[in-house]
C-alpha cells in the first residue's frame, strides 16, 4: 500500500521547503527544551519519589514514569513561558514524516517540542527504563532503530534520550554507553554538572544528529 499525502503535508507544505531551517531551529532551542526536561524530572523526583522502592517489580514503569514526567514538564513549561512561546511540549507526538503506509500507525515520541507555526518540525525525546549501568540493550536498540536510521528526528539534527536509571552510577552508565555506540560522548557546557552527554551520528537519509543522553537516577 502506498503513502498518500497527509493533512500536515498540505497545510504545512512550506515546512520542508528549506531543509536547513528545521535543523537551525532545533539547534537554537536545544538548551532550553533540555533544561525544561531536566527541571521537570527534578520536580517529579522531589515531590513523588519518596517511599517508592524502584528495586521491586513495578508494572508499566516506563510508561508510568514518562506520563508523570510529562505532567511536570507541562508545569515547568507554563510557569516559564506563561503560555507564550514559539513551541509547545507534546506527548506521544506522531512522526508523520516517517509513516510507512497510509494505514500503518506512524512512530511516536515519548515527548516532543513542536514549533507552533511549523508543526512538522518536532524536537523529539525518547525515554527508557534502565535497571543498571550494564543493562543497555533496550536503550541502545532504540537509538539504532529509530534515530540512526532517520525514523526519528527526520527533519532536525537534535534529539534526546532519557535513561531512567533504577540502580548504580549514572557516570558508569555513560562510560559503558560509549562502546555500543562506537563513539565518544561529549560534555556540553550548559549541562556539565549533570549526567548529560552527547553523541554525534551521521545519517544517510536525514540530517546529522546530535543526540543528548540524560541519565535520570530514580534511586
Amino acid at each position: 500500500m502506498t503513502r498518500r499525502r497527509t493533512f500536515s503535508d498540505i497545510a504545512f507544505a512550506a515546512d520542508t521547503d528549506n531543509p536547513d531551517l528545521p535543523v537551525e531551529w532545533a539547534k537554537d532551542v536545544a538548551v532550553q527544551v533540555l533544561e525544561w526536561t531536566w527541571q521537570a524530572f527534578d520536580q517529579l523526583r522531589v515531590k513523588h519519589f519518596q517511599g517508592v522502592d524502584f528495586s521491586q517489580p513495578l508494572d508499566q514503569l516506563e510508561r508510568d514514569l514518562t506520563r508523570h514526567h510529562y505532567v511536570d514538564l507541562q508545569i515547568v513549561f507554563h510557569t516559564a513561558t506563561e503560555g507564550f512561546c514559539s513551541l509547545f511540549p507534546e506527548r506521544e507526538w506522531d512522526e508523520m514524516e516517517s509513516r510507512s503506509t497510509s494505514q500503518a500507525k506512524p512512530p511516536a515520541y515519548d515527548f516532543a517540542f513542536v514549533h507552533i507555526e511549523h508543526r512538522r518540525w518536532a524536537w523529539p525525546i525518547e525515554a527508557k527504563v534502565v535497571k543498571t549501568p550494564k543493562t543497555l540493550g533496550k536503550y541502545v536498540n532504540e537509538i539504532h532503530t529509530k534515530f540512526m536510521g532517520g525514523v526519528a528526528a527526520p527533519l532536525v539534527g537534535e534529539a534526546g534520550m532519557i535513561a531512567y536509571l533504577l540502580s548504580g552510577s549514572a557516570e558508569k552508565f555513560l562510560e559503558n554507553l560509549e562502546k555500543p555506540l562506537a563513539t565518544a560522548l561529549e560534555v556540553i557546557t550548559e549541562f556539565s554538572s549533570r549526567p548529560h552527554r552527547t553523541s554525534t551520528h551521521p545519517r544517510p537519509t536525514a540530517p546529522t544528529l546530535r543526540l543528548h543522553h540524560m541519565v535520570m537516577a530514580c534511586h
